[in-house]
C-alpha cells in the first residue's frame, strides 16, 4: 500500500511539476511577445511598425492575469499610441486594476514594471501625477537599459516635467534610446542636431538621423532631410 501511494505521489508530483513548467514557459512566451511588440514600436526592429506592434499587444493582453501587457494596454489607450483609439477614462481605469501588482513587480526589480510605475506617475494612469516620482521610476529602469525609459527621461528634460527645462540633458539621454535602437527619436535628434539645440551643430549627424527615421516610416524625417539636402527647393 505503501509502495502505491508513494508511486501515485510520484506521479502527482511529475504532473504538478510538469504543470508549473508549461506556466512558466508561457509566461516567458507572453514576455517575449510583448517585448516583441514594444521593439516593433520603438523601431528597434529596423521600422516602426504600429500595426505589428498593436496586433502583438492584442495577443498578449488577451490574458487578463498579464499585468504588463493589461498596464501597456492603458498606456496606448492614454494617447492614442499604436494605432490604438484615444480613450484616456479606459486606460485609466485599467491602470488602477493593475497598478498594485505593477508596483510589486516594479518593488521586485522587474524593469519593464519599473518603467510602467514611470508612466503610470507621468500620465496620471491609476494614480495622481506626480512628475518627480515619473522621472524617478523612469531613471531606474534607464540605467538597467530600458529603452524607452531612457527616451522617457529625455522628454522630461525637453518640455520641464518636474525638472527644468534643458536641453543638452534631453540630446543626452534621447542619443543613449537612439544608438540603442529607439528610432521614435530619430527625427528629434536630427532636429536638434540641424538647429543645435542642447547639441553641437552637425548637418552630417542631421542628415544621418533624419535618414534613419524616414528609413524607418517617419514621413515629417523625410521631408527634413528632402530641405536639408536640397534647400529652397
Amino acid at each position: 500500500m505503501k509502495k502505491l501511494l508513494f508511486v501515485f505521489g510520484g506521479a502527482f508530483l511529475g504532473i504538478f511539476l510538469l504543470s508549473l513548467s508549461a506556466q512558466a514557459q508561457g509566461s516567458t512566451a507572453a514576455q517575449d511577445r510583448l517585448l516583441e511588440a514594444i521593439d516593433h514600436y520603438t523601431g528597434v526592429t529596423g521600422t516602426v511598425d504600429d500595426a505589428r506592434a498593436k496586433e502583438l499587444l492584442l495577443e498578449v493582453s488577451e490574458n487578463k492575469d498579464d499585468v504588463l501587457a493589461q498596464m501597456w494596454i492603458a498606456r496606448v489607450h492614454s494617447t492614442g499610441r499604436m494605432g490604438f483609439e484615444r480613450d484616456l477614462p479606459h486606460a485609466k481605469r485599467i491602470a488602477r486594476d493593475a497598478l498594485v501588482r505593477i508596483r510589486t513587480l516594479a518593488n521586485s526589480g522587474d524593469i519593464e514594471a519599473t518603467f510602467l510605475m514611470g508612466t503610470a506617475y507621468d500620465e496620471g494612469l491609476g494614480i495622481e501625477i506626480d512628475y518627480a516620482q515619473a522621472l524617478q521610476w523612469y531613471k531606474t529602469a534607464a540605467k538597467e537599459g530600458h529603452i524607452l525609459a531612457t527616451h522617457n527621461v529625455g522628454n522630461m528634460y525637453q518640455d520641464g516635467r518636474g525638472v527644468p527645462v534643458d536641453h543638452t540633458e534631453a540630446a543626452t539621454w534621447w542619443l543613449k534610446a537612439a544608438k540603442a535602437g529607439d528610432v521614435i527619436l530619430a527625427l528629434r535628434l536630427g532636429e536638434a542636431y540641424e538647429a543645435g539645440r542642447g547639441i553641437t551643430r552637425d548637418i552630417e549627424q542631421a542628415r544621418y538621423w533624419y535618414a534613419k527615421a524616414a528609413k524607418a516610416g517617419n514621413a515629417a524625417a523625410a521631408e527634413a532631410l528632402r530641405k536639408l539636402v536640397s534647400p529652397g527647393t
